[in-house]
């Protein structure tokens, strides 16, 4: 009786190694979408902008330029952190106008420059300007 709980406990670790993981991974491919991410009508009119541009699904998503995309775990910090944010200011008060942290410009800078890196490999990319400052129009109109 005794091996058989342990076979029994085993296997439930076992299965919470496997599932726990994959459901993870599942529930942040999901918050990834452009589905999740306009939800909230405040993110509608960004989709819409950007539907008309070269920026647009399924090309480019919402993830490709807003989240990290150098490292899984900083990602996932990222992606909790924002979104939480997010969450809070449109349920605790009126949904807000969305603004770009300091944090966010970088994330989005570097990502401009993942992308376009052919582009952009003579250009100075250090300087304090960033690619959307003058490329403003290009995801979401004006």
């Amino acid at each position: 009786m005794g091996k058989w709980k342990s076979l029994k406990a085993l296997f439930l670790l076992g299965a919470i190694i496997v599932i726990i993981p994959i459901a993870g991974w599942e529930a942040i491919e999901y918050t990834s979408t452009d589905d999740f991410c306009t939800q909230c009508h405040v993110m509608k009119v960004y989709r819409e902008t950007a539907f008309h541009t070269a920026h647009r699904a399924p090309q480019v998503n919402c993830k490709d330029c807003h989240i990290p995309q150098d490292n899984v775990v900083r990602m996932i910090a990222y992606k909790g952190y924002s979104g939480a944010k997010d969450i809070y200011s449109n349920v605790m008060g009126p949904p807000e106008i969305l603004h770009t942290t300091t944090m966010t410009k970088g994330i989005i800078q570097k990502n401009c420059i993942r992308c376009h890196s052919a582009t952009v490999e003579t250009i100075a990319t250090t300087d304090a300007q960033r690619c959307f400052e003058c490329h403003r129009a290009i995801p979401h109109g004006r």
